[in-house]
């Protein structure tokens, strides 16, 4: 029973990934629009030599008063540097909680879904604020560690928040969410667990035994 109900909430997941993806790069431009815009405000409150920021489509653009060396018409000239960071990169998650939701479709799962999707905003734009970090901190080079002047462990706490955005939070965020949405599946599943396994724990201990 349990391989069923797991079995049939998988394949019904997958199908609605199939189906939803093409829909959500379709979407992506405008749905990058929230979560950019919280990661470009963020990043102008908290770090000084940060100018602002562009979108153009699902690409981020932090433009930034840090400036390093680069070739420009065979001259090595210094440059401002603006890093670019990808929606798809961290956006995903969105359809993966749609489908997930519409595979064991709980109660009102629309509004779940909706509900999840405000809150995946701010998830997202930790992404794509810790990819801007990481290309200004980590990859901008002599001129740009000279001019921002950090110490070694706002290095590594910089390297560690992109990591955890990237390999964690984008794609575990969606399933926390699930897991809240839909707490009666979760326990559908452990109580059909659990009668699996109670019939042959029962006939064992029924097993009579003969006596010569």
């Amino acid at each position: 029973m349990r391989a069923t109900l797991i079995g049939r909430f998988l394949l019904i997941a997958i199908l609605c990934l199939a189906a939803l993806l093409p829909l959500w790069y379709w979407a992506s431009p405008w749905l990058a629009k929230p979560p950019i815009w919280l990661a470009g405000h963020a990043m102008q409150a908290l770090f000084p030599w940060v100018d602002g920021f562009e979108q153009h489509g699902v690409v981020a653009t932090l433009l930034t008063k840090v400036q390093v060396r680069m070739q420009r018409g065979g001259a090595d000239v210094l440059a401002e540097l603006a890093p670019e960071a990808s929606y798809p990169s961290y956006g995903y998650g969105l359809v993966l909680l749609w489908a997930m939701l519409i595979a064991s479709h709980p109660h009102r799962w629309w509004l779940k879904g909706l509900i999840g999707t405000v809150i995946l905003f701010p998830v997202q734009a930790w992404g794509l604020c810790f990819q801007w970090l990481r290309d200004v901190v980590l990859l901008s080079g002599p001129n740009g560690a000279a001019y921002l002047k950090y110490p070694q462990w706002a290095i590594d706490a910089v390297a560690y928040g992109y990591q955890f955005g990237f390999l964690m939070l984008t794609p575990v965020a969606p399933i926390i969410l699930w897991l809240v949405f839909d707490k009666r599946f979760v326990a559908a599943l452990w109580l059909e667990a659990a009668l699996e396994g109670k019939p042959e724990a029962t006939r064992g201990a029924a097993t009579p035994t003969r006596e010569g």
